[in-house]
């Protein structure tokens, strides 16, 4: 759960990156905020353990797994011709960017995930392609603003839901003000050339976004409570390829 609330954070990040710097972008840019949003986290996660790191990683994969195999009515369906990929798409994309970051230690990913050798055979040159982006931005578009210091605010706004399960979802982000020193970490490494805000809200969706025109970003605290609601889903959902139990221990689907 809290992989996957970091991920929604980096994945808009991305899109902040994409828009205050006028970044190029070839193909959707929701693609390429997953992938910078990923690379951030790769990044931000760089002091942890490499198994908390895999596990963490993964669980982001596992969601939209999870949400590709959740049944949905229509309106909440991803369709084809949508700016966002489809579910599915997404999981593989985050999957092959785990495995593409060091393939011969993550050789048993490929049999976890279902990824097919046809994609995995590559993802090396996929996590490569998406550092390099990463670092590109960081070196060459962060100097023309390097000497402003853009400030960024943190907002905590009262959730519209019960306390009892609010309290829980706000102290997984805000307890040794663990988002604010994320955060704090990308406007240090990219010095983003305007003060910009970041909201936590209810909204009355599991949603996220970022206004380009007034500066904000939003994560929902909908988002949060949809993330646990999965989770809880997990063993339920799990594919017959996952039960094939290789890899560490400690990242063994449940069963195991």
């Amino acid at each position: 759960m809290l992989a996957n609330a970091e991920f929604s954070v980096m994945h808009e990040m991305g899109h902040v990156l994409i828009a205050e710097y006028d970044l190029p972008v070839l193909g959707r840019e929701e693609d390429a905020a997953d992938q910078l949003g990923f690379i951030l986290l790769f990044h931000l996660y760089a002091r942890l353990p490499r198994d908390e790191v895999d596990a963490r990683l993964l669980d982001i994969a596992d969601y939209w797994r999870l949400e590709w195999q959740t049944p949905k009515p229509p309106p909440d369906q991803v369709l084809a011709w949508d700016s966002h990929p489809l579910d599915e798409q997404r999981y593989y994309n985050i999957a092959c960017l785990l495995y593409g970051s060091d393939m011969a230690r993550l050789d048993w990913l490929p049999p976890l995930t279902g990824l097919p050798y046809e994609r995995a055979v590559y993802c090396d040159q996929e996590f490569h392609q998406a550092s390099k982006a990463l670092e590109w931005i960081r070196h060459t578009r962060r100097t023309s603003s390097i000497q402003h210091h853009a400030a960024w605010r943190l907002t905590w706004e009262t959730p519209s839901m019960n306390p009892e399960e609010a309290r829980p979802l706000v102290a997984l982000l805000r307890d040794g003000d663990h988002l604010q020193l994320m955060v704090n970490e990308v406007f240090r490494l990219f010095h983003p050339p305007r003060p910009l805000n970041l909201r936590m809200v209810s909204c009355g969706a599991p949603d996220a976004w970022y206004n380009s025109n007034s500066g904000e970003m939003a994560l929902c605290y909908e988002r949060l409570q949809h993330f646990r609601e999965m989770a809880e889903n997990l063993p339920r959902l799990r594919t017959p390829v996952t039960r094939q139990c290789p890899g560490p221990a400690g990242l063994r689907p449940g069963g195991c």
